[in-house]
């Protein structure tokens, strides 16, 4: 049997397992953490947390499968004496099964069965066993307490009332090596295996990682307090800022490099002066709603109201910021421009910083709404065993019965018989790419004209007002239909860099427009002219702002459609 110094060395060696797994995983989840192209990083650009966050998985893993190993040995050894024994093995067991968990989430029904098993089933046998056996002898108090412990906690995990295996089996280990013999004869061999086993592995291993958990967690809490003062100064500043409290939409813009604003009437509000901007946030201070933007300018960040009064950020939580930046640049660059000219990526990124770092939680970015659908929820047939969906417009009705063994993309084909005014009925299969038969519901274009896509899959077009089919080449993907007017996108499937043309046609298909963007709005559009610059027109295509390199309405325009 191991002697009491190595015991306690082992439950010593436990109870900083459980505490360095706990700041790890604090550490893993913890806001000052953002993930980048690069994995992981640390806002302060601290590379042992960078270190420990990155490789968190294989750190835990290892740690708590030697951690369990070496319980195991220890039970083991100490197998005469079975109250250790228990403890030390149900330890051991359960540290083997978790780090077999956290590595592979893939099996978690199977992990789950053998939890059951070893957490539940197998320590009541154990300790029905062991409550047997020690009624020959004179039983202590504590040990049939022990061994009543582990039945009840063992049922509460069968129930699925949770699980306290570590702290209970660490509690139990220190009453029972609290009551072992001080002195125990030991061979030379054993007390050699002790010492390397014990002292120096387990030492080594343990301090080497829970003082480099220890450093990186106060290097956070240090840089967290520092920043703690100039945020609560810059929440005063935000609630005394001039136009602070204005929650007009302001749409960001970008002119000769710089940035600036315009409002939804297309008059530019703040002039193009910031480097890089985001959008404006809706945020809560003290239950009170403000709107605030973050902008820099040569090297100077700011938080800017929408009458352009500024708070500058200095000090500690500009190196915040700056650290946000660094980290983000690789993200930014990758995701939004291929040619480097990453700088409107910002627009939203920026926002990220405001939301998850800076500390203000209660937010939400200001955008043009897209309002391009209507839904229209459709009456089922009484006879369910028809499984027909019916809609009326005035004009025309619409049967639709979807044939199920048949999906393309998701759409389902159907058979669709309509009924005109006149009493014409007109037949087709086609696919019905709008229409949900689990939600009993059709999607139609802004004007109610209904997509289809034939059979073939050769033509797709749609169902006008009379219920009569109008179709274009596949090649064209309809975007919406409104203003006696249909907005369609072809793609370039060779383009990577989601190059993309639109064209707008009147109901004759005569070519209105064709523009490299176009983004549909309730009373407008935005487009960007063969001269390269973005501009928004009216319903009848008049162009009814000032030319911009980019109008940024919401983040999807720009990611999406082609605005790089």
């Amino acid at each position: 049997m191991n002697s009491k110094k190595t015991n306690r060395l082992v439950a010593i060696l436990n109870i900083v397992t459980i505490i360095l797994i706990a700041i790890l995983l604090f550490l893993e989840g913890s806001s000052n953490i953002m993930l980048t192209e690069e994995g992981l990083k640390s806002i302060y650009n601290s590379s042992i947390t960078d270190i420990l966050v990155n490789n968190l998985d294989i750190i835990i893993t290892s740690l708590i499968l030697i951690v369990g190993i070496f319980n195991i040995i220890c039970g083991i050894q100490n197998r005469k004496n079975k109250k250790l024994f228990f403890w030390q093995i149900a330890f051991g067991v359960c540290m083997i099964i978790t780090a077999i968990a956290f590595k592979f989430e893939d099996y978690e029904e199977i992990i789950d069965y053998a939890k059951l098993v070893l957490y539940g089933i197998i320590p009541i046998i154990f300790a029905i066993k062991n409550l047997i056996l020690i009624k020959k002898n004179s039983p202590k108090v504590i040990q049939i307490i022990s061994y009543v412990i582990a039945i009840i906690i063992s049922l509460l995990y069968i129930l699925g009332l949770g699980t306290y295996w570590t702290i209970i089996s660490i509690v139990m280990q220190l009453i029972y090596i609290h009551c072992q013999e001080k002195n125990i004869e030991e061979t030379k061999a054993r007390k050699i295996v002790n010492i390397i086993l014990y002292w120096i592995l387990e030492l080594m291993l343990l301090i080497a990682i829970f003082v480099i958990a220890i450093i990186s967690l106060c290097t956070t809490k240090i840089n967290e307090n520092k920043i703690e003062e100039p945020l609560n100064q810059l929440y005063n500043n935000i609630k005394s800022m001039r136009g602070a409290e204005n929650s007009k939409l302001l749409i960001p813009v970008k002119k000769d490099n710089k940035y600036g604003f315009i409002d939804e009437d297309e008059e530019e509000k703040i002039s193009c002066q910031y480097d890089r901007v985001s959008f404006f946030y809706e945020v809560e201070i003290d239950n009170s709603n403000y709107y605030v933007a973050l902008a820099k300018n040569n090297d100077e960040f700011y938080l800017i109201s929408k009458s352009n009064d500024n708070a500058v950020i200095e000090g500690d939580l500009k190196k915040y910021l700056q650290g946000i930046e660094n980290n983000l640049e690789s993200m930014v660059t990758n995701e939004y421009d291929l040619e480097g000219n990453y700088t409107d990526g910002y627009v939203y990124y920026f926002g990220i910083a405001l939301k998850e770092f800076i500390g203000i939680k209660k937010m939400s970015y200001q955008e043009l709404e897209n309002n391009n659908e209507n839904s229209i929820t459709l009456i089922e047939e009484e006879n369910y065993d028809s499984y027909k969906y019916y809609y009326n417009n005035g004009n025309y009705s619409m049967e639709i019965e979807p044939i199920y063994d048949d999906y393309k993309y998701y759409n389902v084909k159907c058979k669709v018989t309509i009924t005109k005014i006149s009493g014409e009925k007109e037949e087709s299969t086609v696919y019905l790419p709008g229409f949900n038969d689990y939600e009993g519901s059709l999607y139609t274009f802004s004007n109610g004209y209904i997509e289809f896509e034939n059979e073939e899959g050769t033509r797709r077009g749609w169902y006008d007002d009379d219920g009569n089919q109008v179709t274009i080449p596949i090649d064209f993907e309809i975007i919406d239909i409104k203003d006696n007017k249909a907005i369609l996108q072809i793609f370039n499937v060779e383009d990577e860099n989601f190059g993309a043309n639109f064209i707008i046609i009147d109901m004759t298909g005569k070519t209105l427009l064709r523009s490299q963007i176009v983004d549909v709005y309730d009373d407008k559009y935005l487009i960007k002219n063969s001269n390269g610059k973005m501009v928004f027109v009216d319903s009848e295509l008049r162009e009814i702002s000032n030319e911009y390199d980019k109008i940024i309405s919401n983040r999807e325009v720009d990611m999406f459609n082609g605005y790089n």
